[in-house]
This record gives structure tokens, sequence and C-alpha cells, in this order.
């Protein structure tokens, strides 16, 4: 994904910054193993979707690479864009190989996700049912799924023509008015809360800021993009720091945290973001309970 610009102020967070943290969904519990395979804290994610490719060792995710790192729980991917959408099947493919990968860590201490970049000028509900329909088609949830994910945002800047290349327009999600946005969003979490009995997470926080949303949307978590030295969180005015669960602190293997991975070995660079609690150290079992349930 892709997040905001980074902004002046912001807040430090505490023993949370680490220094080295279709139908109903399937939410049975997960096996009480956790201590055997927790890797300790950071907690860390990657985020991809099928654009993301051509960064990648192997142009390709290697995501058993990936649970084999220390620190990395799972993969958060784009399953869905707007009311149509085509990947070519890229979601369909990874959805059940990051499962996979995990191996008896899935649901315990290895995670997998899925987000709908939502577009403000299409019908909410039915980008829901789309979201909902990829993931089903895709073998559906299971229990070390993470809660639904709403990535809100504004989209691209576009460019002029050169070289004899057309010009890209705007996304046009940078059109959008601040209460069509709060609709939108607000309408979209409500279908999948509707279906499926899950709470929602908000991902973004530029938009909020640029238009002055000060509304929780539907969503009951946020996902906060902030590219910079201590968490940011301009922008996420109607949240309290304990809504606050994840980081995006990386972007494309850019950071300013130093004592934080900007890339996997063998694997390449991608967004990382970092499981965080308010003034909680974060432990797996905040991880499980604040992501999953």
């Amino acid at each position: 994904m892709q997040g905001p610009n980074a902004d002046a102020a912001s807040t430090t967070l505490g023993s949370t910054t680490p220094s080295g943290d279709a139908g109903p969904a399937d939410t049975s519990t997960p096996r009480d193993d956790a201590a055997e395979h927790d890797p300790g804290q950071p907690y860390l994610f990657v985020d991809l979707y099928s654009g993301d490719d051509g960064r990648l060792v192997g142009k390709q995710p290697a995501w058993q690479v990936l649970a084999n790192t220390k620190g990395f729980v799972g993969a958060i991917l784009k399953a869905w864009d707007g009311t149509k959408f085509n990947d070519g099947g890229w979601f369909r493919r990874h959805w059940p190989a990051v499962r996979d990968a995990g191996g008896d860590r899935y649901g315990v201490s290895w995670f997998r996700g899925a987000y709908l970049f939502i577009e403000f000028s299409q019908s909410p509900t039915d980008q829901a049912d789309a979201y909902l329909a990829a993931i089903e088609a895709a073998g559906d949830w299971g229990p070390g799924d993470l809660l639904p994910i709403i990535d809100a945002e504004q989209g691209g800047q576009g460019r002029p023509a050169a070289n004899g290349k057309p010009a890209v327009p705007p996304h046009p999600n940078r059109s959008a008015s601040k209460q069509q946005v709060i609709d939108c969003v607000t309408a979209c979490a409500d279908r999948i809360r509707e279906r499926i009995g899950r709470r929602v997470i908000l991902y973004g926080r530029g938009i909020m800021r640029d238009l002055g949303i000060k509304d929780r949307m539907g969503c009951d978590l946020v996902w906060n993009p902030a590219y910079t030295a201590t968490m940011v969180r301009s922008g996420l005015d109607a949240w309290g720091l304990e809504d606050v669960v994840l980081w995006q602190y990386c972007g494309d293997g850019t950071a300013v945290i130093a004592s934080l991975p900007h890339s996997v070995s063998g694997f390449g660079a991608c967004d990382i973001s970092v499981f965080v609690k308010g003034a909680q150290r974060p432990t797996l079992q905040l991880v499980r309970d604040n992501l999953l349930k």
C-alpha cells in the first residue's frame, strides 16, 4: 500500500516502540501452544499486492523464506479493488500459499490478512461483497486470519505525458469529498460486519488528515502508515492510541527506524508493519487478541 506523506508532529510509543515490536468466518480458537512458537517482539508483517512482485527476489513472494525469518509473523495481501478487479489470479494463488508457509505456526504465531482498496465513487456494499467473494474463491477465511481490512487512501497523483507516452490522470479517489469518504467507508465496513460478524480494521491516515475527517467510519481498529522515527498520528483524531494496532513504518524497503528491518533477506524490499498496542509491551497473545478477534 502507498501511505501518506510524513508529518512533522509525532507520538513516541514508549515500550511499544520495539528495539529490535462469503459466509461466516471460521473463528475457531487456534491451538494454545503459542509459547513454543513465539518469536518474541517485534511482531512484523509484510503487505503485498500483485504489482510488488517486480521488487522481490525471484520476482515473486518467497513465503517460506519470510516464514523462516525471525520476527515475521505473517503477510497481508490485496484481495480486491473497487467493484471490478483483475490481478491475473495473484491473490487466489497466494492466499493459500501464505497459510501453507506457516505450517504448524498458522493461527498460533503465523497469520495472514486480506485488504480491500476502496473506491469512493463506487458502491460500498458492492465493493464489500466483491472483496468477501474474492476471499471465498481463494479458499475462504481460516482461524489464523486477521480481521478484514479496508484501505482508504487517495491513490496516485498522476503524471504528465512524456516520451510519447500518454498522461496518467490522478486517481479518482483524489476528487472525493469529505462526506463521500465517510459515507463510503462506513457503508462498506457495516456491510462486511453484517456479512461475516467480525470487527473491521481501517488502513490509512493521510486522507483523514487532508480532508479533516474525525469519524471512525464504522471501523474498529487502525493500521497506521507513518514512515517516521516515531509513530505519527495526525489525521487519526477519532482514534485513541490503543486503537492503533499496526504501524506501517517501512514502505517499499525505505524506513527511518534503524532498529527494525527494511527488507527481508532472500525475499526482497517490501512494505513492513509492526504490531503495537498503546503503552503495553507487545506479546503474541496481544497480537492474537487484537488482530484476530
